[in-house]
This record gives structure tokens, C-alpha cells and sequence, in this order.
């Protein structure tokens, strides 16, 4: 897993194996600070390819807004820390974002 794009305080889009991944950032008040992350379904990888980090950023956003640690949210279903590998996900994507930096 690689990150191919951030945005600082934001999002971090990561390519594993051709498939594409965000972690975008996400709170509510002082209570909620947190990130979320979701596979890009086809539809959204179009986009990108299209809108580029615009996109994303606009994804972020939806995603921010939609109050993903809520269960009606259509994110919350999808995000990948939730699920039963949830610890290996956060790992995979530490260790990318922690490799990115160090350049």
C-alpha cells in the first residue's frame, strides 16, 4: 500500500494492488475525531480519473459530512476500520502515510 495523494489535515488517497483507498478525516465538535476508509467503488475511480484530487477532496468531504460514525451514513457500512480487520487496515495505512513522509 502506497499513499499517491494527500491533503494535509484531510485525506490520503493510498493504491494497493490497482485498487484505490481513502482515508479522509473526519469530527464532530470535541467529541469525534477520526478517519474513515473506503475502496473507491467504479463509479468513484472515474471521477477521479476525470476530476482528479478535486474530486477527492469533494469525496472528503461527502464522506466528512455525511457523519460516518453514524449508521445511516452510505459511508459507514463501507469504512474498512469498522470491519473485522479494522486493526490490520489502520496498520497498513499508518505504515504507508509513515513511509510517504520519511520521502
Amino acid at each position: 500500500m502506497k499513499v499517491i495523494d494527500e491533503l494535509s489535515g484531510g485525506w490520503f488517497l493510498l493504491e494497493e494492488d490497482g485498487r484505490l483507498y481513502l482515508d479522509a478525516r473526519y469530527s464532530y465538535s470535541a467529541v469525534i475525531d477520526d478517519s474513515a476508509l473506503v475502496e473507491l467503488d467504479p463509479e468513484e475511480v472515474a471521477a477521479y480519473r476525470a476530476g482528479g484530487r478535486d474530486h477527492i477532496s469533494e469525496l472528503a468531504t461527502a464522506i466528512h459530512m455525511s457523519a460516518p460514525y453514524r449508521g445511516d451514513s452510505p459511508y459507514f457500512s463501507r469504512d474498512l476500520y469498522r470491519g473485522d480487520q479494522g486493526r490490520q487496515w489502520r496498520s497498513a495505512v499508518a505504515a504507508a502515510v509513515a513511509a510517504h513522509r520519511s520521502g
